[in-house]
């Protein structure tokens, strides 16, 4: 049977419209999107930021001799740690031997010179008192021993500063940490009080030294009566060095800069930080005694500003929120109370009306991965 071209014209827009409606019908009985969910929980949160700042020595002591001479030697590897006291140069101590020993003969010379003036004058004392001898020889006798002790103490005296300046010919370490180079090498002239010999410098503990805006004295202050714990992170602020505490703040703030100076103390048991080194000094700024937790990736940027999902009759919800600081994984935000679930992660498809569907047993929050949120009022 021939058909008409009309006839198959209508036969091709009904199968046409046919397979529309399929499609459509297709389309709308997608299946939901399958979301994870994680509840808002609440923890206290501190905002940290960082400043530069600039690692120093507890001590820093210049080594010079206290008398002149040959260096005779160096005792010490250059740049390793030394403790107080320790022997780091000698200088020829023959000079100074030989001159305690002169010291030490003329003591004994004068002490028997003094028992000798002694002796004359308990032998005069009662021929004195019977007038066999003059009052005026008996009182020279007297004036003989008495300059002769008098000689002896300074002769002592001698001896006392002889045996000191022996003693500066073994030069020691009057603080303990680590020395540099010595400037010196043995055989060389040394002068008194003029030569510098090296240096050491105090490094555990050690001390990093910065400034803040005079708005932040009341955080500074805080942060040094409780003690708190400031991250020593290195210049570029992405890796923690040391960890420290607040010990010093500057009686003034600088009229210039309207900054004040401030001062961590570091144990630098490791010796994670090396004087004159440049460092970010992470010191808390803020404290929320209820912040509430997410995961970081749990937070959109939208036109409008920042926003999360959640769900409500298995349509997914975009809801605002104001991001009040960020640091490193952690953000803290106002605009959710704790108890709200929220989507994450957040799958590539997801969008405000989509129908979605909860993989149940993955609701709680990645450990290190989480947004501080402080509640909404």
């Amino acid at each position: 049977m021939t058909r008409s071209p009309v006839v198959l014209l209508l036969m091709l827009a009904t199968l046409s419209l046919m397979l529309s409606g399929c499609q459509t019908k297709a389309k709308h009985e997608m299946p939901p999107l399958q979301v994870s969910l994680v509840s808002a929980s609440t923890r206290p949160m501190t905002h940290y930021e960082g400043f530069l700042g600039t690692v120093t020595p507890l001590q820093t002591a210049t080594i010079v001799p206290q008398t002149s001479g040959i260096l005779q030697s160096v005792q010490f590897t250059e740049g390793s740690m030394v403790d107080k006291g320790q022997t780091l140069f000698t200088i020829d101590p023959a000079q100074m031997q030989a001159a305690l020993a002169q010291a030490r003969a003329k003591l004994v010379a004068d002490q028997a010179t003094a028992r000798y003036n002694r002796n004359i004058v308990e032998q005069d004392r009662p021929l004195a008192e019977k007038d066999f001898i003059t009052v005026q020889s008996f009182d020279q006798a007297v004036s003989q021993a008495q300059a002769a002790t008098a000689q002896v103490q300074a002769d002592q005296a001698a001896l006392a500063q002889a045996r000191l300046n022996l003693s500066y010919t073994r030069i020691t370490a009057p603080i303990s940490g680590r020395i540099g180079l010595a400037q010196v090498k043995a055989g060389n002239l040394v002068v008194a009080n003029q030569t510098q010999l090296a240096i050491i410098n105090q490094i555990a503990p050690i001390t990093v030294n910065f400034s803040v805006p005079q708005s932040l004295l009341s955080a500074a202050r805080l942060a040094q009566q409780q003690a708190i714990p400031l991250p020593i992170e290195d210049e570029k602020g992405g890796t923690v060095l040391a960890q420290g505490k607040l010990t010093f703040i500057d009686n003034s703030v600088s009229a210039g800069t309207a900054t004040i100076s401030l001062q961590a103390t570091v144990p630098n048991a490791n010796f994670g930080l090396w004087p004159g080194q440049y460092v970010q000094v992470q010191m808390p700024i803020q404290q929320l005694a209820r912040a509430t937790v997410l995961p970081v990736g749990a937070i959109q940027q939208g036109s409008t500003g920042p926003f999360i999902y959640t769900v409500k009759d298995g349509t997914a919800l975009d809801k605002p929120v104001q991001v009040l600081w960020e640091s490193g994984t952690d953000a803290v935000v106002q605009g959710i109370d704790a108890g709200v679930r929220v989507i994450y992660p957040l799958p590539a498809r997801l969008y405000p009306g989509v129908n979605v569907k909860e993989i149940r047993g993955m609701g709680t929050a990645i450990p290190g991965h989480r947004v501080a949120i402080l509640g909404s009022k």
